[in-house]
């Protein structure tokens, strides 16, 4: 229950799809994978050359900071920030700026206060699950003096906030790029492949940069067949919703702070985040420290599947067991 995979793995089409495509498997991948594109195309309601496949999101978060940080340029994005937009932008030897959250959401205001070329948003945010407004994406957007405006959509799939919306639309206007990954709701973490939606002169830019066969084709089949299965999608969406309730209600009653979360993750408040990953790690279940996240005192939990619930119910370390009996009244957690 560390890395936000989907518990119910890819669609049951995936792996024909991977059978199918292993039969060219010593035939190069069309680099501009092509059917795949024009299916998102169509999907987001954008031109074909305003998408761009990648291995992963990450490969396309790194060709943004070559292209748009390289030769001393300057990114702003919150603290913590999402790991591969620092290390991208340390990779080329640009400056960083890090704005601390505020209620554990990105203080947008701030951001826009700051002179950058690039500027990351990562919505709902990596590691809090926290959401930011159409309104105050749209102002942030407006208001912002960077040449590109990179929103992160990687968990959008999971919000039940009806105020929530991409800002997929927001691309016509010019200075605003969004990504998505097939990591999470599609399930294909192993197969790396993410996708960027921008205008046509920030894919133009970074074509000229990319390797031309990042992404497989077994990973491209895999991706479609994936694509394909709208049902599939909504099955995970509501297995996600329906676990990451009773997960609140299993950790809140149990003592433990839950950030409202609109991601398949939740970050929990705990005073002790070592004793507590090592007390359900030795249930068999591993969880990400806050600490390794930026956030320390914090612990981030991946919703899981039925049975990793029920596991996490009986493995889950009574707060008076993690605090000293003055600091479990003074934390006001008991």
């Amino acid at each position: 229950m560390a890395s936000n995979e989907s518990p119910l793995g890819a669609s049951p089409d995936v792996a024909a799809a991977i059978c199918g495509a292993l039969a060219q498997a010593h035939r190069y991948p069309d680099p501009l994978a092509q059917e795949l594109t024009s299916e998102l195309a169509s999907l987001h309601h954008v031109a074909p050359d305003q998408i761009l496949i990648g291995n992963g999101s990450d490969e396309l978060i790194f060709l943004l900071a070559s292209a748009y940080l390289a030769h001393g340029g300057h990114a702003v994005c919150a603290a913590p920030p999402y790991q591969i937009d620092r290390i991208s932008t340390y990779a080329v030897n640009a400056r960083l700026t890090q704005v601390p959250l505020r209620d554990w959401a990105h203080d947008l205001e701030t951001m826009a206060a700051v002179d950058a070329d690039i500027a990351y948003v990562v919505n709902p945010h990596n590691p809090t699950g926290t959401v930011c407004t159409p309104a105050g994406i749209r102002k942030f957007v407006a208001r912002s003096p960077a040449r590109l405006v990179v929103i992160d959509e990687a968990y959008i799939d999971f919000t039940d906030d009806p105020n929530t919306q991409t800002a997929i639309p927001l691309v016509s206007g010019g200075g605003v790029a969004v990504l998505r990954t097939f990591s999470k709701i599609h399930g294909l973490a192993g197969l790396r492949v993410g996708y960027l939606v921008a205008e046509q002169d920030v894919i133009a830019t970074l074509q000229k940069i990319r390797p031309p066969f990042s992404v497989s084709s077994v990973a491209q089949a895999a991706a479609l067949a994936a694509l394909r299965d709208p049902a599939h999608q909504l099955a995970v969406r509501e297995h996600t919703l329906r676990i990451r309730a009773e997960m609140v209600l299993l950790l809140e009653q149990t003592g433990y702070p839950v950030i409202p979360s609109q991601a398949n993750f939740l970050l929990v408040q705990t005073l002790d985040e070592t004793e507590f990953v090592s007390a359900v790690l030795r249930h068999g279940i591993s969880v990400r420290p806050g600490s390794s996240l930026g956030l320390p005192g914090t612990v981030r939990i991946s919703v899981p599947t039925q049975r990793g619930l029920e596991l996490l119910r009986g493995a889950l370390p009574p707060v008076r067991e993690l605090l000293q009996p003055t600091a479990a009244a003074a934390s006001g957690l008991v």
